[in-house]
């Protein structure tokens, strides 16, 4: 009887423990290269007042090379490769905008591509306690699909809603992508 109460003593805690821990797994591994894509993006910065655009401004041109994998598209998202991005002027301070993108091919019967852009103020607070990222002053991406494997894909990136949501004022980022595969 003793035994197994203090069992008991010993393994509530560690059963406790890992009920409340909240992990969250690693990315997938990055999945054989093939070989490196020129992608080439154009950001502006949409502002607007009482539900109306009152100002466009274009930030940069920039291109870059990214990586092409064979994937299914899964492992891709997580390991897309960041290219030279540009910077905007915000309140008086100049911010860093990134731009991110990465290809995938799968059997060569379908291509998968991905980007992002994006801008984080260093006065960013996370929109969770947690274990949220700080919140973009504006981030907008876009995971696209095509038949075989075109030679070049182009596509434009969707505002996240979030990030317009939360915006001060309300600002978000528009970008055209090109990628010559």
């Amino acid at each position: 009887m003793r035994r197994s109460s203090r069992q008991r003593w010993i393994t509530m805690p560690l059963l406790f423990s890992a009920l409340t821990a909240q992990a969250i797994p690693p990315p997938p591994p990055a999945p054989r290269q093939l070989r490196e894509a020129r992608m080439t993006v154009t950001v502006q910065l949409v502002e607007a007042r009482q539900g109306r655009v009152n100002k466009l401004t274009k930030l940069c041109t920039v291109s870059g090379k990214i990586p092409v994998y064979a994937d299914d598209g899964d492992a891709t998202r997580a390991n897309g490769r960041e290219i030279q991005g540009c910077t905007m002027q915000w309140k008086g301070k100049h911010l860093s905008v990134f731009v991110r993108g990465a290809v995938a091919i799968a059997d060569g019967l379908v291509t998968f591509a991905i980007a992002n852009v994006g801008v984080v103020p260093p006065d960013a607070k996370p929109l969770c306690r947690d274990l949220c990222a700080p919140q973009p002053l504006a981030d907008s991406s876009a995971e696209i699909k095509a038949s075989g494997a075109p030679h070049s894909l182009k596509f434009s990136l969707s505002p996240n809603p979030v990030s317009i949501l939360n915006a001060m004022p309300t600002v978000w980022l528009e970008a055209d992508v090109e990628v010559a595969n």
